[in-house]
């Protein structure tokens, strides 16, 4: 796919979740992290960009095998590839998002 086809994919995962739920997916991007201190919690994702470069969005993903964070992590922003089942998550809060679960990291 292009990378505008990839970005408009992506999108739709985010917006219209439901229609992917159980898919499995490999997703090349940037990887980003980000630590919630509220609930001391880091989420993972892969970010992708459109093809003129000047928009992003972007899955979390958990690992099957998980790993130290950041030793055994790739730096922020290196270029990876992940797979796994697509899902979706809806806490007590009423918050919900999309993500990438069994995933398997590459670094590229």
């Amino acid at each position: 796919m292009s990378g505008t086809m990839v970005y408009a994919q992506v999108y739709k995962m985010v917006t219209e979740p439901k229609k992917f739920i159980g898919k499995h997916i490999k997703m090349k991007g940037f990887f980003s992290s980000y630590f919630d201190e509220e609930t001391e919690q880091r989420f993972y994702g892969c970010v992708i960009q459109d093809a003129l470069a000047c928009c992003s969005q972007g899955l979390a993903f958990e690992l099957s095998k998980p790993r130290k964070y950041p030793k055994e992590y790739p730096a922020e922003g290196s270029v990876i590839t992940i797979t796994g089942d697509f899902d979706f998550v809806k806490e007590e809060d009423g918050a919900s998002y999309p993500i990438i679960r069994n995933a398997k990291l590459l670094n590229e």
